[in-house]
């Protein structure tokens, strides 16, 4: 595959920066990954985490050369920080299931938690692994941060579930290839081998499909043989539930095409027997329907006539971070958008900073909004009508996968294969234009119980620590760009760390 491909891509966006070059055996051991489970938890308004636990896994999938994001995607960012230098060390955009419930009617009304799970290369030392969401100005901003210790006793290693894995088609080792983990849902042990089928059904979907077709030696597949107590998957319309390994069910949000699962501890603990960069869970059912999660999982329906479409459809969200670029109005979804900023997906524009997406591939005498008649069916423009909305958001092409099942546009075909090339052993550079820095100021973790690290560009000064009635409570002089401040003394609430004349909050828990 030529390195071109992202080349391209990246001066189509913006312009390029530096390859972010991370020498993976200083920061992260051979092998393993490190998990993170967490809760999300909140409403419509607000959310915070929650710790659950750190799990160490036997594998990691991804590159171990593009170890920092070369991307700008997701609704949501884990950073693994260096503890000891405040180096970037890896960092990936993903799109969780709770991002989406906030726009929902019973958010507004209602909290909720949400399983989340990040998993990162396995860290050699002391890292911080940090959690960030972006806001509805399109800018991430941190939100958590826990501190990973190596040595900590209660980094479990145990597997939950232990089950054989199935090599569908393998062409390479993890790190130089896209590892896809397909996990059954609803499949009995008697039903293993139909799910094995499916699974080469899943492939030869792939193989003919463009631009995977011509991608397809770029791929792993490996299914796991994880089978559930009962057949099927739940529909709560219909009063029908089942006892399925991963607790799929249709009718999410309300939505009777939309299948997904809220127990995503399971999903990393079944996914965990095999080494992945995406997860794709193949559900025992023929009612139409699936889901799709930038970086988090796809899922769709084995035994649909449509079922190639949508599998295809739904991978493209997970893997490229594509947008459906169809209109539905009454979605919750369409609050996602704010039309005042660009959406961070790289197929859909506002037109606020075309430039920064696609324009080089229009024609000059193409108008832009592009009218969508025939003169211009094939034609690459900004055709209005994408993300949900009618009005205000368009889209590359007239028809697209990602919006009636038609072959991927010419911009969507263009970001896969960058994705594909970005989890290749080959460095890539990594896009600057919409990429925010680094903050010259970080406090982590966050909560903390009995420190924090202070982290700083300019050292040599000084630091206020700073109570919600305004008070200073503490005084630090800041020697080093790495600072441990001890807060033990401290009540529990929420503070403000200024320095350099910036401010941070952390929030000081009782352990």
């Amino acid at each position: 595959m030529k390195k071109t491909l992202v080349i391209l891509f990246a001066l189509a966006m913006s312009v390029l920066s530096k390859a972010q070059n991370i020498n993976f055996d200083q920061y992260f051991h051979e092998e393993g990954s490190l998990r993170m489970d967490v809760f999300q938890c909140g409403n419509a308004d607000s959310s915070h985490y929650v710790f659950e636990r750190f799990v160490i896994e036997p594998f990691f999938g991804g590159s171990k050369v593009n170890l920092v994001d070369p991307f700008d995607f997701g609704t949501n960012h884990v950073k693994v920080i260096d503890a000891q230098t405040n180096t970037v060390i890896y960092s990936r955009g993903y799109n969780p299931l709770f991002q989406e419930w906030k726009t929902t009617d019973e958010a507004r009304v209602m909290e909720r938690c949400y399983e989340e799970s990040v998993s990162v290369p396995l860290p050699r030392n002391e890292a911080y692994i940090i959690l960030e969401i972006r806001n509805f100005d399109g800018e991430f901003e941190e939100v958590f941060s826990k501190l990973y210790e190596p040595n900590e006793m209660f980094n479990t290693t145990e597997q939950r579930y232990v089950f054989p894995v199935y090599d569908v088609m393998v062409n390479g080792t993890p790190e130089s290839k896209v590892d896809i983990v397909i996990l059954p849902e609803g499949y009995t042990a008697d039903e293993m081998p139909q799910f094995q089928q499916h699974c080469q059904n899943l492939v030869d979907v792939f193989a003919q499909q463009e631009p995977f077709a011509s991608h397809l030696e770029d791929f792993n597949f490996r299914a796991v043989l994880a089978p559930s107590e009962e057949s099927g998957v739940d529909i709560p319309a219909s009063h029908i539930w089942k006892r399925t390994i991963l607790n799929a069910h249709f009718y999410t949000f309300y939505i009777d095409r939309y299948c997904t699962t809220r127990s995503y501890f399971s999903v990393k603990d079944v996914a965990a027997n095999a080494p992945y960069d995406q997860i794709y869970i193949l559900v025992n059912s023929t009612q139409y329907g699936g889901g799709g999660f930038y970086n988090f999982y796809s899922m769709s329906t084995a035994g649909n006539m449509s079922s190639a479409s949508v599998i295809i459809h739904e991978f493209g969200h997970a893997f490229a971070g594509l947008a459906d670029e169809y209109e539905e109005p009454d979605s919750p979804l369409a609050l996602l958008y704010n039309l005042n900023v660009e959406p961070w997906e790289p197929n859909i524009t506002s037109l606020v900073d075309f430039d920064s997406k696609w324009a080089d591939l229009v024609d000059p005498s193409t108008p832009i909004p592009t009218p969508s008649n025939y003169q211009y069916y094939s034609t690459v423009g900004a055709f209005e009508g994408g993300g949900y909305l009618n009005y205000g958001m368009y889209r590359p092409q007239q028809h697209c996968m990602m919006r009636d099942y038609a072959p991927f546009c010419a911009v969507c075909n263009r970001t896969i294969e960058a994705v594909i090339e970005a989890h290749s052993d080959q460095l890539v550079s990594v896009k600057s234009g919409h990429q925010q820095l680094e903050p010259s100021l970080r406090v982590c973790p966050n909560p903390a119980v009995d420190f924090i690290d202070v982290f700083v560009e300019n050292k040599d000064c000084q630091a206020e620590v700073i109570d919600i009635t305004g008070k200073t409570v503490k005084t630090i002089h800041l020697d080093n760009e790495v600072n441990r401040i001890v807060i033990s003394d401290l009540p529990v609430g929420m503070y403000m760390l200024r320095a350099n004349g910036e401010t941070r909050k952390f929030l000081k828990q009782s352990l």
